[in-house]
C-alpha cells in the first residue's frame, strides 16, 4: 500500500514515573532462583533490560492514552472538533466492551461525527491502526485521524511473580520470561490530509505478513487488573525473525527501497538479543537503530511509535530522510511502515 496524501500532523506520548528493576524482580523471585540454580543478574543479561516503567495500580489504558492524545492535539493545528476518526490499538484495554476508544473520545470531548473503534493485534496494533487510518485519508473518506495506545504491564507482574513462586520450577520461568520484559507507556499519532504547502512528515505506505502457524507461541489473557501471558520465547524468536526477513523484502519491493534508503530504523523493541539479531538478519547497519529497552522494557504496541516520538524530540531526523517503522506481534504478524521526514 502506498500513500501520497497522508501526513504525520503531530504526536504525543506519556510515560510512568515509577519503574520496577530487574534486580527488584529477582529479589522477589529469590526462592525460585535458588531452586533452579539461576544466578542473580541473569534477567538483565538475558534481556538487556535494567528496569521497566509501570503505572500505579488501578491505572486504566484509556486514562494514559488520553494524556498522550491531549499532547498530540496541543502539538497540532487541529481542533478536537476536526478529528474524524479515533482508533485505540493497545494490547491492554479498559474492558471487552465498549471500545476503549469510546472512553478516550469522551475524555477528549470529540465530535459525535468522529468514528470510534479499537484495533487489537498484539504488539503491532498501532502500526495496523496507522495503515487503516492512512487508507481512509488517502481514499477521501476522512481528513484526520488519531491513532493511540496505552499499555500497562503492572497487572502482569502482580500476577506473574506470585504464580512463579507458587509453581517454583524452571519450565514455568521459561514460559514467563517474556512477561518479565514488559513495560508501560502511551503514544498518540495525529494524521491529517496533506496541505498544499506541506512541511510535515509523510506516511508513504506499508506492508504486513502473517505466519499463523505460530499462533500458539505466545498467549495472553486476563483483565485490566490481572493479566497473564505464557510465551515460547525461543520458538517465537525463530519464527518471528524468519517472517521479519520475508516481510522486509516485501516492504522494500512495495516502497521501491533498498537497504540504504532508510536513514533510521525504528523497531518494536522486544529484547536486546532480538534487536541485534533482527538488524544482523536484515543486513542493516545497527547504527540506524535506536533502543530504549534498557530503561523502559518492551512497551508492546507503543514501542515503534514511542521510538519515533522520543527521537523526534531529540531532532534526530533531518528533512527528507526516510524512516522505517518495523513491528512484529504474536500470531505471528508483521507490519512495516515507511515515512519521509
Amino acid at each position: 500500500m502506498r500513500f501520497s496524501e497522508v501526513c504525520l500532523e503531530s504526536f504525543g506520548y506519556h510515560l510512568p514515573d515509577d519503574a520496577i528493576s530487574s534486580d527488584q524482580i529477582e529479589k522477589q523471585l529469590f526462592p525460585l532462583y535458588q531452586k533452579i540454580g539461576c544466578e542473580q543478574g541473569q534477567l538483565e543479561k538475558m534481556t538487556g533490560i535494567s528496569e521497566r516503567k509501570i503505572w500505579p495500580t488501578g491505572t486504566l489504558p484509556s486514562s494514559v492514552a488520553t494524556v498522550a492524545g491531549k499532547k498530540a492535539l496541543e502539538n497540532s493545528s487541529l481542533k478536537p472538533s476536526e478529528i474524524d476518526l479515533i482508533v485505540f490499538t493497545g494490547v491492554c484495554r479498559d474492558s471487552l466492551e465498549p471500545s476503549t476508544a469510546n472512553v478516550i473520545h469522551h475524555n477528549l470531548e470529540l465530535s459525535p461525527h468522529c468514528l470510534t473503534f479499537d484495533i487489537s493485534n498484539a504488539c503491532i496494533g498501532f502500526l495496523n491502526g496507522v495503515l487503516v487510518a492512512s487508507n481512509m485519508i488517502e481514499s477521501g473518506q476522512i481528513n484526520s485521524a488519531m491513532i493511540m495506545t496505552g499499555e500497562n504491564a503492572g497487572p502482569l507482574y502482580e500476577y506473574t511473580i506470585p504464580k512463579l513462586l507458587e509453581e517454583n520450577n524452571a519450565n514455568a520461568f521459561r514460559k514467563s520470561l517474556a512477561s518479565l520484559t514488559l513495560g508501560s507507556g502511551a503514544t498518540a499519532f495525529l494524521l491529517s490530509r496533506k496541505k498544499q504547502f506541506n512541511t510535515k512528515p509523510l506516511i508513504l505506505g506499508g506492508t504486513g505478513m502473517t505466519d499463523s502457524s505460530g499462533h500458539a507461541l505466545c498467549k495472553g489473557n486476563g483483565n485490566v487488573n490481572q493479566l497473564q501471558m505464557e510465551t515460547d520465547t525461543t520458538g517465537l524468536m525463530k519464527q518471528g525473525l524468519a517472517l521479519t526477513a520475508s516481510s522486509w523484502e516485501k516492504f522494500k519491493k512495495e516502497m521501491e527501497w533498498d537497504n540504504d534508503t532508510p536513514s533510521h530504523i525504528l523497531t518494536h523493541q522486544i529484547s536486546r538479543s532480538h534487536h541485534e539479531k533482527c538488524f544482523s538478519l536484515l543486513n542493516i547497519d545497527p547504527k540506524k537503530g535506536y533502543s530504549f529497552l534498557k530503561n523502559m522494557g518492551n512497551t508492546g504496541s507503543a514501542g515503534a511509535p514511542l521510538s519515533l516520538a522520543l527521537e523526534a524530540e531529540k531532532n534526530t531526523f533531518k528533512k527528507d530522510e526516510y524512516i522505517a517503522l518495523l513491528g512484529i506481534g504474536s500470531g505471528i504478524n508483521t507490519m512495516m511502515l515507511g515515512i519521509v521526514w
